[in-house]
């Protein structure tokens, strides 16, 4: 998931709806064939154990996944990606207090302790890429995605605990690309006229970040806690601030390297004292 804003970055081309909109579309079809093989293969029936009951929730973890890639593709075009992705993933206290409200899970002493580090580290990270207006409105964005995330995240724990790790992908997936194909085709966002490597860099968003990576987020939410999801996510602006340098050319100031060591330690600290839950 790490490399989703660099492939973002590549794809810059296209308007922020449509990068969206590619990456849902491809990485559901690309689900979806995955999920077809795997229920041919084992017998099963498509879409197991989702009841009518589950729509609500499911469409309303969708909604939250639109709203947080939408947001966070515009904060990139605004904001450096070392920002941007810091705070987009700045979510565990907020999901930490959420599922101790909702689901009545324990908030371990050394679960808050990583927490805090790890958002010292983010701040430092931040710190040292300061900028102007612009860079503002990019941080606004981000964080907007980082609230929508929450939702997401909470929803997701609540129904892995009955429906597969395949079943619930592949629905909200679904939901989510119809979602931003009709924000995106209500305002005129274009899906051609680009140059052939932009189209290349969707289709590898599409593949690794979210078929690939983003689902095996949605698995990992049947066999641990929510907030331990969250936790683990805090490591994704040290990794994309790295491959940026290279790829991109961003170098980030020794604050931001300081603020990535403090992430991963609290990310160590916090995944060490959240709980895990039965898996499924």
């Amino acid at each position: 998931m790490s490399l989703a804003a660099v492939f973002i970055r590549l794809a810059g081309e296209a308007p922020p709806l449509t990068i969206a909109s590619y990456r849902l579309t491809l990485g559901a079809a690309l689900m979806g064939a995955f999920a077809l093989a795997s229920w041919m293969s084992s017998g099963q029936r498509p879409l197991e154990r989702l009841a009518v009951r589950d729509l609500p929730l499911a469409g309303f973890s969708a909604l939250c996944l639109a709203l947080h890639f939408w947001a966070w593709i515009v904060s990139l075009g605004h904001t450096s990606v070392a920002s941007s992705v810091v705070l987009v993933t700045a979510s565990p206290l907020m999901v930490a207090v959420a599922s101790r409200l909702v689901f009545g899970e324990r908030i371990h002493r050394q679960t808050l302790l990583g927490i805090g580090i790890g958002l010292a580290g983010g701040a430092a990270l931040v710190a040292g890429d300061a900028g102007g207006e612009q860079e503002l409105f990019g941080d606004a964005m981000a964080f907007l995605g980082a609230l929508a995330i929450v939702g997401h995240l909470l929803a997701g724990r609540r129904l892995r605990t009955r429906l597969p790790a395949t079943t619930y992908s592949l629905s909200v997936y679904w939901v989510t690309a119809a979602i931003l194909l009709a924000a995106a085709v209500a305002t005129g966002a274009p899906f051609t006229g680009f140059r052939g490597d932009t189209y290349l860099w969707l289709a590898v968003t599409a593949l690794v970040p979210q078929a690939m990576g983003h689902s095996l987020l949605n698995w990992s939410l049947g066999h641990v806690t929510a907030t331990a999801v969250a936790i683990a996510v805090m490591a994704e602006p040290v990794i994309a601030t790295a491959v940026a340098i290279p790829v991109l050319g961003e170098w980030p100031p020794a604050t931001s390297v300081a603020g990535g060591v403090l992430i991963l330690a609290g990310v160590y600290l916090g995944s060490r004292g959240a709980g895990r839950a039965g898996s499924r």
